[in-house]
């Protein structure tokens, strides 16, 4: 080979060697890391609050971070890790509120949370409030014969002597001071009925139903989150004597077992009842009427003021309708005053209320609650022109939540908003456990102070509300009650059953309203019911 042909080589090797390299640099894409804010807090479930002593977990798992300084208040706080670091603990060992700062700075103008625009700054800081609260802690309590019309009667000692005698069917109610905000009642109650429970007034409420009994009380005052509780005990606290007030019936309603219960005021002697005294009918959703024989009627062995009847084989469903008659004079007191006949008593259902076991706010009261509309994304949503409590019409209580949406428009014929409700920054929410058939029914109390008027010209579809679970907890089974042609100027209630698919252990509720009138829709909403439904098969 020539010295010509070598260099004809060498030249051909190293244009090949030259273009492979440039195909290798071509062909390795550019990553671009976004400046991204995001943190996760260990007790951000719970509003971060904690109790004394109790530590949480700081974690920046931003991108595009170029440095980072934790900031912790200089006293009753210890701080593991350093400032600098993604993820540090702060441990905090006395009550009160403390602010810990995070400052990042960015390769880039970053974007925080869930936001889709970037901020026109490389520089976040970010503020967390930590709420530390005191051990709970009873300081004061008081109890009172709770009388027929509500009001407040003779006071029962709590250091008693001797068991202070009270009337057998009587109600006590307790007014208590605390520290540490204990936000529901356990304990032993030695077989009295705590029948009504109110933290936000420091009060509850205790039926006490048998003849000659003397009873102990032990309530728990028990702050669910975070954890803390104290126990009272008070030894031989009242004795039920007999009573002058007439028997009275309270309440016809359905236990666990779905069988019928009549509540009296007070304990009932086991001997008198008599099956055939009573009669049952059944209406049930499909429009049949059943008329059951009533196989059994006995006191309960576990409140004896319950009288339940047995329908044979027979069971009460929720969507049943059901009416009771008794036509006797068999049935008394353990302190032998006879029960008056009734006629069609109508049974209310006494199922769970998932609300109300996890002090949701159903009836619009707690002040600290933050509504927010446009909440989540939906259909291009609006804000409400209002949206807040209000004292201005309510069917329960002293509050409801007033929504005003703004009126249709010929560019925009439909104007809907959806609504979460928060409390201290985090969605508010329920509990939910699984169950044979995991339906609910939704029934909420709504008033149309403005029903929108006339549908606009380009709407398709009348102006409605309805709420959903979150997380498509009931694959989103919304149901629209409309209320364009509702009446204005009275109180509404409107009903769906939910059936809950995907199964979480905890739902926030979705308010989602359209107004499609030519006028601002005004609506005040209240008393949220969330029940179990176990609908006749």
């Amino acid at each position: 080979m020539t010295n010509l042909n070598y260099i004809k080589l060498f030249i051909l090797s190293s244009l090949a060697l030259l273009m492979g390299a440039c195909g290798e640099e071509l062909n390795n894409p550019t990553v671009n890391t976004p400046s991204h804010s995001v943190l996760r807090i260990s007790q951000a479930s719970n509003e971060n609050t904690i109790n004394i002593n109790q530590h949480i977990d700081f974690a920046d798992v931003s991108q595009g971070i170029e440095s980072r300084q934790w900031v912790f208040p200089d006293e009753d706080v210890t701080l593991e890790g350093n400032p600098q670091d993604a993820q540090v603990r702060g441990t905090f060992h006395k009550a009160g509120s403390y602010d810990v700062t995070l400052s990042q700075v960015f390769k880039n103008n970053a974007f925080v949370g869930s936001e889709t625009v970037a901020r026109e700054t490389n520089k976040i800081d970010t503020t967390i409030v930590v709420t530390v609260l005191p051990a709970v802690q009873l300081t004061e309590i008081k109890a009172n014969i709770l009388m027929a019309d509500g009001t407040l009667g003779e006071a029962v000692s709590m250091e008693p002597a001797t068991p202070t005698e009270i009337p057998f069917g009587s109600v006590l109610r307790f007014t208590y001071d605390a520290i540490g905000n204990p936000n529901e009642i356990r304990g032993e109650l030695h077989g009295a009925e705590l029948v009504a429970e109110d933290p936000v007034n420091n009060t509850f409420d205790v039926k006490y139903v048998t003849l000659d009994k003397v009873y102990s009380f032990a309530p728990v005052f028990v702050r669910t989150q975070p954890m803390s509780q104290d126990t009272l005990v008070v030894v031989d606290f009242v004795k039920c004597v007999r009573s002058d007030e007439p028997l009275v019936l309270e309440a016809v309603t359905a236990d666990e077992d779905k069988k019928i219960n009549l509540v009296y005021s007070r304990g009932l002697n086991a001997n008198s009842p008599k099956a055939s005294d009573y009669s049952v009918t059944i209406k049930t959703a499909k429009g049949a009427t059943l008329t059951p024989e009533i196989t059994s009627a006995f006191v309960s062995p576990d409140n004896p003021s319950n009288l339940i009847l047995e329908i044979g084989e027979e069971l009460v469903y929720s969507d049943d309708a059901v009416t009771v008659t008794y036509t006797g004079n068999s049935l008394e007191s353990q302190d032998a005053a006879l029960a008056p006949e009734f006629t069609d008593e109508v049974l209310t259902g006494s199922e769970e209320d998932l609300l109300k076991t996890s002090n949701y706010d159903y009836g619009y009261e707690n002040s600290s609650m933050e509504y927010k509309g446009a909440d989540p994304a939906w259909l291009g949503n609006v804000v409400p022109d209002v949206l807040e409590q209000s004292t201005e019409q309510m069917s329960e209580g002293s509050h409801s939540l007033k929504v005003s949406i703004p009126a249709a428009t010929d560019s925009r014929a439909v104007m809907p908003s959806a609504i979460q409700t928060y409390l201290n920054g985090v969605l508010h929410k329920f509990s939910f456990t699984e169950n044979e058939n995991n339906k609910l029914r939704l029934q909420f109390d709504i008033y149309i102070e403005n029903n929108g008027g006339a549908r606009h010209p380009n709407a398709t579809f009348d102006s409605n509300i309805r709420f959903h679970l979150s997380n498509k907890g009931s694959d989103w089974q919304e149901i629209a009650h409309g209320f364009a042609n509702s009446d204005e100027g009275k109180w509404l209630t409107f009903t769906n059953v939910i059936d809950v698919k995907n199964v979480i252990n905890e739902y926030n509720l979705i308010m989602k309203i359209v107004n499609t009138g030519s006028e601002p829709a005004v609506l005040y909403i209240d008393n949220l019911r969330l029940k179990r439904f176990y609908p006749r098969p």
